[in-house]
């Protein structure tokens, strides 16, 4: 009997052990990268670890963990909500903070959410696990940044951003310093959006999001700046994960690549199932796609470090003709084109510790491939094609940054240059506010930019003020109001004053620019870039203030109001509006004539309470109260396209015993502005031949509202640990009532014959008074979406 009980034991005290993971946590100086002595405490184990650089904790029980990372003279650094697999070793890099004066008096508070000297308001951090349990992002950055605040959307199924009153044309991207300039699936040219994001959530450590106070070394943004910063394989040997979804389904693996563990890699590919979904959910479009991830690194016993980086996706895209004829979906099928789409950036980097410092230096190429078919009716014959679009935006890309520090100061500073290419072949016909227009295009441009910059900060008065200043030039030969730096001199200065460990005054200025886009810089007519003598740099200056509090339990509370002013925005001469009310759609935006008139101005205000997880809950609360406004033809300020006054989101979730996970978010928006349709011209049968629906009257641009926009979405996760594996099962409903529509414009479309042709109601008349009769009729309600998979974990 006691040799039975000793044998039950044993096989117990094996199969616990072979459900223990490990955790290897890179501890260093997030100014000079060099490793630090730290200690490890475990919160959720009576369990402390010290070392110096990579700290190995072992022997954890799979679950979710917290850990606190202390280093004397540095601020108290935190990983949280860590899930520890059976039988992998995982690793994580922590960066801490330098105390400027080390004094007993002062007490040093230890801050769970991240900011920086040059960014010590408008930053918010998010972690990779955060992401992934976020009710309603489907395991997407892009929707899981819509629970903070200042972040408005246009549809339930797209991921443009608007960033405190902007367009998606003024957000930048960047992974482990190597800018990125798609990371949507079908994105839109000369903006960001797409229905779904390529990046591999499952490689992200986490993300910065800022949407204000960008830092002088990135270039471009006028809105925000999403820098996402990859984890570090494992380095005890190879491990996989799959994802098996009803959206789509992806094989990842990661490990060491040689027996030394110095070369270490991240490999992902993903093929869609999301024209499945579509389809048996009644969709009328069926949109689908591959992308692949990679990352390979190089750690010399030196500590620099050196990486290659990939990422790249094809599209494609058909029409469901078993969809419900309803008027929404038919109006979709005749208006949405053919739009296959293929983009990728590939990247190498060097970093060097120096003695005082680092540098990095990065090179990268990045290239877009984007084609628009569209026959009228989809019939396909040469008197009925509306246009053929193909355009490819090429661009090669070196940048060198440059840490060190002098005296009690931290500088940065560095430079980065840019060569481009934009080829255009199209035959478009388009109607705009007065006329027909048949734009046959050949045109090819070699754009090239340079930029420089240089930022300080220091810490004064025993820790308590902090100061930053930076100051940045850019320039492009473009055109002559291109070509000068000193027209697009950046400066900024942020200022951060602790009131007391809990409290903290925060403000922020300075001034942005942004090159226009290449569809517009490469725009042509009559064998002539119709844009070169007008456009300039958009200008964007930013003011920002802000109380900051840091609580007991993970609570962050923060108030932060933000003014900016835009100029020299490019203003669209056929439709006489500004760019800035475009470009939340599929599509192209800027191949049109244009000149550097517009102007705007955006101001509010943004409240933002943050628990994270403490006793298994977490949680965020946001609201934004704020005006978005664009000049029109008259020089007048209207409210923008993005001009949503009010936006709530709440986002709560709980993790429940026997590794449950349940979340909710629930976000409402005001309805957005939007421009009626002139229904009279656009019955015209020469206008709607063309035209392919309903025209905007830009006469009366944005003056009625669409409808309140909300939706509830929801998600539920399981896991199950084996020995060596571990399955996680999960659920997500994005909008899950399925709420209305946010468009309060009516849904046109033409009345049918027997034939299913256009009914012309004059036909007796000259060509050019014909009119069709229109039918209208309200949009269906946004599509409840679910997705459900499983996640196998080795």
């Amino acid at each position: 009997m006691k040799l039975k009980i000793s044998i039950l034991l044993s096989i117990i005290s094996i199969i616990i052990s072979a459900q223990t993971g490990s955790l290897n946590v890179n501890v260093y100086d997030e100014f000079s990268k060099k490793p630090l002595s730290a200690e490890i405490n475990v919160k959720q184990l009576i369990k402390n670890v010290s070392g110096t650089g990579n700290i190995i904790v072992s022997e954890l029980q799979s679950g979710t963990y917290n850990l606190e990372i202390s280093s004397e003279g540095y601020e108290t650094g935190f990983l949280n909500d860590i899930n520890v697999v059976p039988n992998q070793n995982l690793t994580f890099s922590v960066g801490l903070n330098k105390i400027a004066k080390n004094i007993d008096e002062v007490v040093i508070t230890k801050r769970q959410y991240k900011t920086t000297a040059e960014s010590p308001l408008s930053l918010r951090n998010i972690t990779s696990e955060e992401v992934q349990k976020n009710a309603g992002s489907t395991r997407d950055v892009s929707k899981a940044i819509l629970s903070f605040p200042g972040v408005g959307s246009t549809a339930t199924f797209r991921n443009d951003l608007f960033i405190r009153g902007g367009s998606s044309a003024e957000n930048k991207f960047y992974i482990d310093g190597i800018e990125v300039p798609v990371i949507n699936h079908f994105q839109t040219q000369g903006a960001s959006g797409g229905p779904r994001g390529i990046i591999t959530i499952d490689f992200v450590k986490d993300v910065d999001f800022y949407s204000g106070a960008f830092p002088a070394s990135r270039n471009g943004a006028l809105s925000s700046l999403f820098e996402f910063n990859l984890k570090q394989a494992r380095k005890d040997k190879l491990g996989y994960k799959a994802v098996i979804g009803l959206d789509d389904m992806q094989l990842m693996a990661d490990g060491p690549l040689s027996k030394d563990q110095s070369w270490t890699g991240l490999f992902s590919v993903r093929k869609s199932n999301l024209q499945l979904l579509f389809k048996a959910i009644g969709l009328p479009f069926l949109p689908s796609y591959y992308d692949a991830t990679f990352k390979v690194s190089k750690k010399y016993k030196s500590g620099d470090e050196l990486f290659f980086l990939g990422l790249g996706a094809k599209d494609s895209f058909k029409f469901n003709d078993d969809a419900e004829k309803t008027l929404t979906n038919l109006t979709l099928i005749d208006q949405l084109p053919i739009s296959p789409q293929w983009n990728y950036t590939i990247g190498a980097g060097y970093r060097h510790l120096a003695q005082n410092g680092n540098w990095l230096l990065t090179m990268s190429r990045n290239m877009l491939d984007n084609q628009a078919l569209k026959y009228y009716r989809n019939i396909e014959t040469p008197d009925n094609l509306l246009y053929n679009y193909k355009s490819q935006e090429s661009e090669n890309k070196i940048r060198f940054d440059r840490n060190f520090n002098w005296a009690d100061y931290q500088f940065s500073s560095g430079a980065n240059v840019n060569f481009s290419k934009y080829y255009n072949n199209s035959t478009v016909k388009n109607v705009t506010q007065n006329t027909v227009n048949f734009d046959d295009i050949l045109s090819e441009i070699n754009v090239f930019q340079y930029g420089m910059y240089v930022q300080t900060a220091r810490k004064f008065f025993d820790d308590q003020l902090q100061f930053s200043a930076g100051a940045r030039f850019d320039a492009s030969n473009y055109n002559e109001k291109t070509s000068n730096p000193l027209e697009q001199f950046s400066p900024r200065i942020s200022l951060s004053y602790k009131l007391n460990p809990e409290f903290a005054l925060n403000f922020n200025t300075g001034i942005y620019y942004q090159l226009p886009a290449y569809t517009a810089l490469g725009f042509i007519e009559n064998g002539k870039f119709t844009n070169e003598n007008s456009l300039k740099y958009i200008r964007n200056s930013h003011i920002v203030g802000g109380v900051e509090y840091n609580g007991k339990n993970n609570l962050r509370l923060t108030v932060e109001g933000y003014y900016k002013k835009y100029r020299n925005y490019p203003f669209s001469l056929r439709n006489q509006i500004s760019l800035a009310n475009v470009g939340a759609n599929f599509g192209v935006v800027g191949n049109e004539p244009l000149d550097s008139r517009g102007f705007g101005e955006t101001y509010g205000i943004e409240f933002l309470a943050q628990k994270r997880t403490v006793n298994n809950f977490y949680g965020i609360m946001a609201y934004t109260f704020g005006y978005s406004k664009f000049s029109n033809a008259a020089g007048n300020l209207l409210p923008s396209s993005w001009d949503s006054r009010h936006i709530v989101a709440i986002t709560a979730g709980k993790y429940l015993n026997r590794n449950w996970n349940l979340g909710a978010r629930f976000r409402m928006q005001s309805g957005l502005p939007e421009t009626p349709y002139d229904l009279q011209r656009s019955a015209l049968v020469n206008i709607w031949n063309i035209a392919n629906g309903p025209l905007q009257d830009f006469t009366l641009l944005n003056s009625t509202q669409g409808n309140l926009s909300h939706q509830l979405d929801l998600r539920a996760e399981k896991k199950w640990v084996f020995k060596k594996w571990q399955l996680t099962a999960y659920i997500d409903v994005v909008n899950a009532y399925g709420s209305k529509s946010p468009s309060r414009l009516p849904v046109v479309n033409l009345q049918r014959d027997a034939n299913n042709n256009g009914i012309i109601a004059n036909p007796t008349d000259p060509q050019n008074q014909q009119y069709y009769l229109l039918q209208t009729g309200e949009s269906d309600r946004s599509t409840p979406l679910p997705y459900f998979g499983f996640i196998f974990e080795f």
